[in-house]
């Protein structure tokens, strides 16, 4: 039995796909309320009955910060795939994040090592990763260095990663992913998916940064390559930064708004502008209580130009990574697919 947190998230959710077309039995961890739909919508891109997918896994519901109510529901189980994490980039939902991510984390690894689970998946995260200076590219040997600059998103997961570690120390057997911004079909209205949506709506602006890329397809295959039989013994307690490639924000944007027939942004973004409008967004928030789309730490990492080096996948089991430009081309296409425009 196969044990999946994040199953309604775009990571989660094309994993859960991929194990069940392969026959696995899976059990799937929701928060209690929470809504399938998006995992439906997901499923509904690959296949035409998508329910006859959900139906096939064991969903069950809990909290990662309930220890004892996990204990009952990991019961029978011999692999856990960890993709759940609250993504966030609000300074004032700081704390509730640090804790839910790490707390969560560390509840699951304890599990683990005491049920004697043999494997275990991280999903980690570049944001876990130190950086290296402007012109090299980070590689997993990065040291992390504590700096306000760091959000709380990349410090729940640097935190996270770091408890899966200490249980390496006692005895897990794990493998941890850090993809990088990770691109795919999923919500529209939300997360990387959502930057297709901006941009067939007609996006004006970009930005000077860049990051690197790589496609959802490729990082679950990449988490389900590393826990299997044949490469296990050689990757376990190894971490693996996910990266196809690294691109300036506008060059990706533009590679979008040409799959997708509509004009591409032309009108850069400054600081300054910038600046003005992370405290425009601040002050709406104030009166409305929405979230804004644009704050402090997001307006600082669209100027930031980082790079990964993903090929330590490849060199140690021989993975090939979707070309970026190839990923976008097939989003685009669902994209359209999606919204009755072929």
């Amino acid at each position: 039995m196969i044990f999946v947190t994040g199953g309604t998230g775009m990571v989660g959710a094309h994993l859960i796909y991929d194990l069940v077309l392969k026959g696995e039995k899976v059990r799937a961890l929701k928060r209690r309320g929470s809504s399938l739909n998006r995992t439906k919508k997901i499923f509904s891109f690959y296949c035409v009955d998508p329910e006859s997918f959900l139906q096939k896994i064991e969903w069950v519901e809990g909290d990662l910060l309930d220890k004892e109510g996990l204990h009952e529901l990991l019961n029978g189980v011999d692999q856990i795939y960890h993709a759940a994490a609250i993504i966030s980039f609000d300074s004032r939902e700081r704390d509730a994040i640090i804790h839910n991510n790490c707390e969560g984390t560390a509840n699951l690894v304890d599990l683990a090592l005491s049920m004697g689970i043999p494997r275990f998946c991280h999903v980690s995260s570049i944001a876990a990763i130190g950086s290296s200076p402007e012109g090299i590219e980070t590689s997993e040997d990065h040291p992390w260095r504590n700096s306000r600059d760091h959000s709380a998103y990349s410090e729940s997961k640097y935190l996270s990663e770091m408890e899966v570690w200490r249980a390496i120390l006692q005895g897990l057997n794990a493998v941890i992913v850090n993809p990088s911004v990770i691109i795919g079909p999923g919500d529209w209205k939300s997360g990387s998916s959502m930057v297709f949506s901006k941009i067939w709506r007609g996006l004006k602006f970009y930005t000077k940064g860049g990051t690197g890329f790589v496609h959802v397809r490729d990082v679950t295959s990449a988490m389900q390559l590393l826990m299997a039989n044949e490469t296990w013994e050689t990757v376990k307690n190894q971490r693996y930064i996910l990266s196809a490639e690294n691109l300036t924000f506008h060059d990706f944007f533009n590679q979008i708004a040409d799959n997708l027939r509509v004009s591409r942004p032309k009108i850069i973004a400054g600081k300054t502008l910038m600046k003005i409008a992370w405290r425009l967004f601040a002050i709406v928030r104030l009166l409305t209580g929405i979230k804004p789309a644009i704050n402090r730490e997001t307006a600082r990492s669209a100027y930031k130009l980082s790079a990964y080096d993903g090929s330590k996948i490849c060199r140690t089991i021989g993975f090939k990574y979707t070309p970026v430009e190839v990923s976008i081309r097939e989003i685009s296409l669902i994209f359209l697919n999606d919204h009755g425009h072929q």
